[in-house]
């Protein structure tokens, strides 16, 4: 009996070293080195990304094995880590009176149990179940459908092999396929009972991901452009600047970039820009290179009043220009900003620190976007209109003795905007009124922004 003991211990050590990383929690650090097997495999870029999430770390003699078939027990662990129910498994408590599992698995009981209860597994892959049983492609995309609450198809999906999917998987394959998560083959079939290798799931997964389903910590995210690579005390720095500031980050030594579906060193990643993961040490494990910077140069400026910017791709700003018209305009992804007052250049994320109706100088690119950002340094000055010809002469107010500089007069004041005190158009300025005059500009040579009448 003790002999028979000691070889089950054994037999489960040994299945325990030959699962994948899979069953660790999204988050983890990438592995160390690479793996020696995927070298020219299709799904080589989709392996190293998944591996830089910390989805699936591969095996411990530094493989992936990536035409091996997925087992049962693996996509399931894989699909629900990507889905985001990791913390919610681990806050589940067996109790102790509770019955064996009628599902037991090796490793990762808690999320078997789970993925039952909330009836993701599909009733096929429950029958006769065996955890080391390879999935199919139509059982994967019913878990991966029930998993991520995907709609149902809206139209038809076609593929020629519909005939031979089983019954109750044709919505969860057409959602898959209209949801770009699975692709039909360029035969044209899906083959639902095909079976899904390792270097597939590495290739959904990064769909996942890139389609926004994957659920990752937000601070392990990093986007911006490269302005900057060199050589640390701690490994190479990558310089990362965007339009909510700039950055280091140190490139883990196994970290990867990828240029359209090609690997790029990271000595020129300048001028690119990336989106990026960071391991659990806050280093970048992997980059992809969206786009080369065009150096569109800045064909006009103009003087607007800021009301407000939506986030997106590109973030839209909306400006009060000096014609008192609202104007949309998209910010480019290179876009620098200066604060004047504080003379700095990209630093931290200026936009928070715009308020509505802080004058900006917009730097345009002959399609109109937003290449440069200035936060004007505004000075203003309140008085009564004395007379109008070329220019706009202030009654003076005695005859102090500050030798601080003053201006009572301005040329080219009507290139500036006219309002009332709430801020609507007026159509002119007459002496006598009382005013404040919004400008920028040395001594002697002012520019009018806006003249508001009080």
């Amino acid at each position: 009996m003790q002999f028979f003991y000691k070889w089950w211990i054994l037999i489960v050590l040994a299945g325990f070293l030959l699962l994948p990383g899979t069953a660790w929690a999204v988050g983890s650090p990438a592995a160390e080195t690479d793996f020696t097997d995927i070298k020219g495999h299709w799904a080589k870029q989709s392996i190293e990304k998944v591996n830089a999430l910390g989805l699936d770390k591969g095996f411990p003699d530094q493989t992936f094995r990536p035409n091996q078939p997925v087992t049962s027990l693996e996509a399931i662990q894989l699909v629900l880590n990507s889905a985001g129910f990791s913390e919610q498994i681990a806050k589940l408590k067996r109790p102790k009176s509770a019955l064996p599992s009628a599902y037991p698995v090796p490793l990762g009981q808690n999320q078997m149990d789970f993925a039952v209860q909330q009836r993701f597994v599909p009733d096929d892959l429950l029958k006769n179940f065996r955890h080391d049983r390879p999935i199919n492609r139509g059982q994967l995309a019913v878990l991966l459908a029930r998993s991520l609450y995907l709609p149902p198809p809206t139209g038809s999906v076609s593929f020629t092999d519909s005939k031979t999917v089983p019954p109750g998987t044709l919505s969860a394959i057409q959602s898959v396929i209209t949801s770009g998560i699975l692709s039909v083959y360029p035969d044209g079939n899906f083959r639902p009972l095909g079976q899904v290798s390792r270097g597939e799931m590495a290739a959904v997964l990064t769909k996942l991901y890139d389609q926004g389903w994957l659920k990752v910590d937000a601070k392990r995210k990093v986007e911006g452009w490269v302005s900057g690579v060199s050589q640390g005390k701690n490994g190479l720095e990558i310089q990362l600047t965007s339009l909510k500031g700039s950055q280091k980050i140190v490139a883990a030594a196994n970290c990867k970039a990828y240029w359209l579906g090609h690997p790029m060193p990271l000595q020129q990643l300048i001028n690119h820009r990336v989106t990026g993961i960071l391991d659990s040490k806050r280093k970048l494990a992997y980059l992809d290179l969206l786009e080369r910077r065009n150096f569109s140069p800045v064909q006009r400026d103009t003087y607007a009043s800021y009301l407000r910017h939506a986030e997106g791709e590109p973030v839209i700003l909306t400006v009060k220009d000096l014609l008192c018209e609202e104007v949309d305009y998209p910010i480019a992804w290179d876009a620098e900003i200066t604060d004047e007052k504080s003379k700095s250049k990209t630093s931290g994320d200026l936009l928070k620190k715009l308020k509505a109706g802080q004058f900006v100088k917009l730097g345009l690119t002959s399609n109109g976007t937003v290449k440069t950002l200035t936060l004007l340094d505004v000075k203003n000055l309140t008085g009564e209109v004395d007379r109008i010809d070329r220019a706009l002469y202030l009654k003076k107010k005695g005859s102090g003795s500050s030798k601080k500089y003053v201006p009572d007069h301005f040329w080219g004041w009507d290139f500036g905007r006219l309002v009332d005190k709430e801020g609507e158009e007026i159509s002119s300025i007459e002496p006598n009124d009382k005013v404040k005059i919004f400008y920028i500009g040395e001594p002697f040579y002012e520019r009018v922004l806006e003249i508001q009448r009080l």
